[in-house]
């Protein structure tokens, strides 16, 4: 188990991985993703989605042209971070 794990990702923009807690594949307490991309969203207003589901406890998603955040506490299907800083091309 890891107490904090960071990666970045770039492709269309650039993308920041941040986990508190994480013992992947099982869980993260939080998993929070900030990306920041090179196309806008089309939409005319920011998109914000709550959830509450079966793969995290709680979270929620702000989406305003280039930018985006995401965030869940108690994730149990995080992502594997490892591959993002390993800058490997096989992450599709």
């Amino acid at each position: 188990m890891k107490l904090f794990d960071i990666a970045t990702y770039e492709d269309y923009g650039k993308e920041f991985y941040l986990q508190l807690l994480s013992h992947y594949p099982h869980f993260a307490f939080l998993d929070i993703r900030i990306q920041w991309d090179e196309f806008p969203a089309t939409g005319l207003f920011p998109l914000l989605v709550f959830s509450i589901g079966s793969i995290s406890l709680c979270g929620f998603s702000f989406r305003y042209k280039w930018f985006e955040l995401r965030l869940d506490i108690f994730q149990t299907a995080p992502r594997d971070l490892k591959r993002y800083q390993e800058n490997t091309d096989d992450l599709l």
